[in-house]
């Protein structure tokens, strides 16, 4: 229950709505037992002509109802119950109707907000966890899960509500019929229980089974779909299609286990309730043949007795469905228990425009197993650095000495295991997120785009950005020439992942958007890696632009790139083993003259 209970605040604004609903499923209830009622005046009255004594718990204006009625000529009453029963059904279905269409907007305002609440929980958390988790396991959770409780809101609460009513009303009215009769035909009742427990074990096992499954499938989905180009490369289609193909089998498996289950158990509870109205035959028609009971009491009775089994077998159906909710529950209450181990101290004030200066006091750092590093060696070991406002300072070193780890600390998206850094003499966790990150641009070795125009790639972040300002951001990282000669411009698509333009052009727009930012604090990580000679000069210029009056941190294999720096940090194994200029530790460092030496031969 506790899961239900983190989930209770995206059903409470529509609570209201929910009871409406209750209101019309209790009144719906009510109005099928007095239709199935006229049952007793349409075998006794009308068919049969037959005058028959009302039991003593009758109401007086009922009674009075009755006799009028039984005065009518038998067209008249045949005509007159038909009347009834236009009227009374057109009551129902339009009640029906208005609790179908009010439960339905419960759980699809419920879809809804627990959707949005979730990828809002998605943005709040941090680096450590996404590092951890498997893309296509947070994809199903958002999608597949989240629709299993939507399904538990549309069916599993409708039939609470309805069925619980239902059961109540027709227990009145065969209790009130006849109480020796109810007892004996309600007997079996209890025979449900085991198989409806023992069963629903099972499901809840199979229903966590079929989810993870679905998520299986959703992480090799994106994998394959991300990686096609590789995949095409190595001729690898085939192994691809079994891969998948093997774990939609094991989907397979397991939901058809849970089908197999639910029904089962559907076809004990229609048994049952089979067994419950044979008996009532039995036991009704002799009272009949005796003249004891009327043949429309029977009838109504029996009627009333199979509308109370219909119910009970729904809410046996709705115990299967609940177990597989209970599953979804707690998966999606799994993320959002979920904190983020990067967030805002209690007091944190906001980061005013930097203008003083950077510093790494004694930074030790490394990453947690449960982040999906794999081990928890240190990354980082007593890094000191101070870097002044407006200074460009390049960290190089081999791979797996620390240096993007450097940024991503500065970026705070992760924290120090410890030491400290700070930005103007403030620590970077005495101060806000956002502040902080608005202070700093990024430009990555794969920029990343959005499936989205060019514009608004540019202007991402920045949405009130006019084309005027994008264009002169876009001159500015040399990528307006290239931008024009698209068909549609700065409002062409780029594609998913950028996939229409070339590693230049989308290294120019990812220039663009950082120049649109304004940060006075820059990171280029591996910035013009992977970019041939031709690329490489036209982002160098558009970086060199980028760089005037900025802090800059570069990290960079290709060593024309910073030459130019202020100061070169050299990494080794998480410290730091040299600093100084280009020249400087060409002469005096063996590791950066090595480092040098293999990236010119290659």
């Amino acid at each position: 229950m506790k899961n239900y209970r983190r989930l209770w605040p995206y059903v409470r604004p529509h609570f209201p709505l929910l009871m409406w609903a209750a209101a019309c499923m209790a009144f719906s209830s009510v109005l099928k037992g007095v239709s199935l009622g006229l049952l007793v005046p349409l075998v006794d009255f009308v068919l049969l002509n037959r005058q028959v004594a009302l039991p003593g718990w009758v109401p007086g204006p009922l009674v009075s109802a009755a006799v009028w009625f039984q005065q009518l000529s038998p067209v008249s009453r045949l005509n007159g119950l038909g009347a009834a029963l236009i009227i009374l059904y057109a009551m129902k279905n339009t009640v029906l109707y208005l609790q179908t269409t009010l439960m339905n907007t419960v759980s699809l305002r419920f879809l809804r907000d627990l959707r949005n609440g979730l990828y809002q929980h998605y943005q709040r958390l941090s680096q450590d966890f996404f590092s951890g988790e498997r893309t296509g396991e947070l994809v199903s959770r958002i999608t597949h899960d989240v629709g299993v409780l939507q399904n538990t809101i549309t069916e599993g609460l409708t039939d609470i509500i309805y069925q619980t009513a239902q059961m109540i009303v027709f227990a009145v009215i065969i209790f009130a019929i006849d109480w020796k009769l109810a007892g004996l035909a309600l007997l079996l009742l209890p025979a449900l229980g085991y198989p409806i427990v023992r069963i629903g074990k099972a499901l809840r096992k199979l229903g966590f089974s079929v989810q993870e499954r679905m998520a299986d499938l959703n992480s090799r989905l994106i994998e394959t779909l991300q990686g096609i180009r590789i995949i095409k490369a190595f001729t690898a289609e085939r192994l691809e299609e079994a891969r998948f193909a093997a774990i939609n089998q094991d989907y397979y498996k397991a939901h058809i286990r849970t089908v197999k289950r639910r029904e089962a158990l559907a076809a004990i509870t229609d048994m049952i309730s089979m067994a419950g109205g044979l008996v009532v035959l039995q036991v009704g028609g002799r009272a009949v043949l005796q003249g004891s009971i009327s043949p429309g009491t029977v009838v109504f009775f029996l009627a009333a007795l199979l509308s109370l089994y219909e119910p009970i077998k729904r809410l046996s159906r709705l115990h299967s469905l609940n177990q597989q909710a209970l599953t979804a529950a707690k998966r999606v209450a799994e993320i959002l228990r979920t904190e983020p181990s990067v967030q805002d101290a209690p007091g944190a004030v906001a980061l005013v425009k930097f203008s003083e200066g950077i510093q790494f006091e004694d930074v030790r750092f490394r990453y947690s197993a449960a982040a999906g590093s794999g081990d928890e060696r240190w990354v980082l070991q007593g890094v000191d650095l101070a870097v002044r406002a407006g200074e460009v300072v390049a960290i190089v070193g081999s791979s797996g000495s620390g240096k993007t780890t450097m940024v991503n600390l500065l970026l705070r998206l992760y924290d120090p295991t410890s030491g400290r850094i700070t930005v103007d003499g403030k620590d970077l966790r005495s101060v806000t997120l956002e502040s902080l990150r608005r202070q700093i641009g990024l430009v990555t070795q794969d920029p990343f785009l959005f499936h989205d125009s060019i514009r608004n790639n540019i202007a991402f972040g920045q949405p009130e950005a006019s084309l005027e300002e994008v264009v002169a951001v876009a001159k500015a990282a040399n990528a307006d020439g290239f931008i024009r000669r698209l068909p549609a411009g700065y409002d062409s698509q780029v594609g998913d992942l950028g996939a229409k333009l070339s590693g230049g052009e989308r290294q120019r727009i990812a220039i663009a958007r950082a120049l649109l930012k304004n940060p006075p604090i820059l990171v280029l990580d591996e910035a013009t890696s992977q970019l041939d000679s031709e690329s490489e000069r036209l982002v160098q210029e558009a970086l060199d632009r980028l760089m005037k009056g900025r802090t800059v941190f570069v990290i960079a294999h290709r060593f024309s790139t910073i030459r130019q720096a202020d100061r070169i940090v050299v990494l080794d194994q998480g410290r730091i083993a040299e600093t100084g200029r280009h020249e400087e530790l060409l002469r005096g460092s063996p590791l950066y003259r090595r480092l040098y030496e293999l990236q010119v031969a290659s």
